[in-house]
């Protein structure tokens, strides 16, 4: 997923996803070691949503890739925590207006 985003995106933010039990740090920065150039990091995912909405200009496309629909990030130990992607973003472009 790291060198398809290398390749066809002009900028690349790699975030937490799903970790269950791994290491989210590892997860990112193994994606990020097939990327031919440097992509940001931003651990926390609302943060990184947050920093490409902030990034694109009139008449880019932001795509945020992994969740879908899914209701929960899943955590450590069975841990889930509530989330949904399109709530994020509709929260992060009212900010804007």
């Amino acid at each position: 997923m790291g060198q398809i985003a290398d390749e066809e995106c002009e900028k690349v933010i790699l975030t937490n996803e799903d970790p269950y039990d791994e290491d989210p740090r590892k997860i990112v920065e193994e994606m990020a070691s097939d990327m031919k150039r440097k992509p940001d990091i931003i651990m926390d995912r609302r943060a990184a949503i947050c920093a490409a909405i902030h990034a694109a200009r009139p008449g880019d496309a932001v795509l945020i890739t992994g969740k879908g629909t899914d209701p929960f990030i899943m955590g450590a130990h069975g841990k889930k925590i509530p989330w949904s992607d399109a709530e994020v973003v509709r929260e992060e472009l009212k900010q804007l207006s």
